[in-house]
């Protein structure tokens, strides 16, 4: 009963106790100076509206946005992040509940769902799994030297090759299966 009250109030967790309970830990963690609101911004204006962190390097120039929203509430959240991060040149996007992080790269081609680098549920993964993928996007040190960007770049391309072959495969097979060729039959 203990259990299912925790994860109870857990879903029930506004966005607000995600963003203090969960999003700034992980980010001290990963180095960022949480307590400098000049590196990492809460409620960050944007046009007509506001992200609810911007991670910057230099300090007030973003170099991610994040989006937090309450656990199972992210549905939909993604367009007006990419919104925001796309007409401020934002080059990446975070959409999380402290449950589920979706990294995107707003800048590349494709539906929003197409530019996700990758979603992380901490609750599917490893641990060694998801302290990796954190570390790889968000670590202070990679963020700021450039490493964490080109690292997603190099996923993203990954994803949308996968992508490609998945939408390619079946096309080529039903063409050789059409017209059949005399060497493939031999």
């Amino acid at each position: 009963m203990a259990m299912s009250n925790h994860i109870e109030q857990v879903r029930e967790r506004p966005e607000a106790a995600v963003s203090q309970g969960i999003l700034l830990p992980t980010l001290h963690e990963l180095g960022w100076p949480v307590f400098d609101t000049n590196v990492v911004v809460p409620e960050f204006s944007v046009q007509g509206g506001r992200v609810d962190f911007a991670l910057c390097n230099p300090p007030r120039r973003p170099l991610i946005f994040i989006e937090v929203k309450r656990v199972g509430i992210s549905e939909g959240a993604d367009r007006q992040l990419f919104e925001y991060a796309f007409h401020s040149g934002v080059p990446m996007a975070v959409l999380t509940d402290g449950q589920e992080w979706s990294f995107y790269l707003p800048g590349e081609q494709g539906r929003y769902d197409e530019r996700r680098v990758y979603k992380l549920d901490l609750l599917e993964r490893e641990i060694e799994e998801a302290v990796s993928r954190l570390e790889r996007y968000l670590q202070y040190e990679r963020v700021c030297s450039g490493e964490a960007l080109k690292s997603a770049r190099a996923d993203y391309q990954n994803v949308a090759r996968d992508r490609e072959i998945e939408a390619t495969l079946p096309r080529a097979w039903a063409s050789l299966l059409e017209a059949p060729d005399s060497l493939l039959l031999e």
